[in-house]
């Protein structure tokens, strides 16, 4: 039986699937590179004390200094001394260096597209995923009735300029027919509220377009 080198830490909910943009993110991407991984589910509370005992770093810094740990993170055992890793976008990137794809069009984010992958990854971080939190499954802060209709407007009409880049393009996918860091990201987003919300209206008809063009991979 192999050994599981890659050790992927992904978050433990009520549902039997996960519901993280940002680790469905790194998910697709470890299977799009076809790489052998085992899933680590850590509870919500947990998640700060496994990273520290595990060895990884935090993914950023609060206000008043304290280390802020959120997942996904990954651990690699391949080489020596292993990885640990933390935060969506580094970890792919991460992966991407050391098991580079034999064909080079298959790169998820190759250097020169760095730059927009980013400015694309700033309007999902601010248009879409910082909105998500009021419609999402939370007793104590979940938008209701017209509000909440309101604010799927919003949201919808940030999906909806991503559909118009995706229509100028090539392709059914970002960067034509070759997968990217940037439908790597919109996957795990489409996977997110497909799993979370599941009855929401604007979901069942203003993502179907996407997930559509996307059939191909994202399950």
């Amino acid at each position: 039986m192999a050994v599981i080198k890659i050790i992927f830490l992904d978050i433990r909910t009520v549902l039997p699937v996960p519901t993280s943009p940002n680790t469905w993110k790194v998910r697709l991407t470890l299977n799009y590179k076809e790489l052998a991984y085992g899933t680590k589910w850590v509870e919500t509370a947990d998640i700060e004390s496994v990273c520290k005992s595990l060895g990884i770093p935090p993914t950023s810094m609060l206000p008043d200094g304290t280390p802020k740990y959120t997942l996904p993170a990954l651990i690699d055992n391949t080489f020596a001394p292993p990885a640990f890793l933390s935060d969506s976008t580094p970890i792919i990137e991460y992966l991407e260096r050391t098991y580079p794809d034999p064909d080079s069009s298959r790169a998820l984010c190759p250097p020169p597209s760095r730059a927009l992958h980013a400015l694309f990854e700033y309007h999902v971080a601010h248009s879409i995923t910082a909105q998500l939190l009021p419609v999402m499954k939370l007793e104590d802060i979940e938008l209701r009735g017209k509000d909440r209709e309101e604010h799927w407007k919003k949201i919808e009409g940030a999906f909806d300029l991503l559909a118009t880049f995706m229509q100028s393009g090539s392709g059914e996918l970002f960067t034509g027919s070759n997968l990217s860091l940037a439908d790597c990201t919109l996957g795990g987003l489409l996977l997110a509220l497909r799993y979370d919300s599941p009855d929401e209206a604007w979901i069942k008809y203003h993502l179907g377009a996407m997930e559509n063009g996307h059939a191909t991979w994202l399950h």
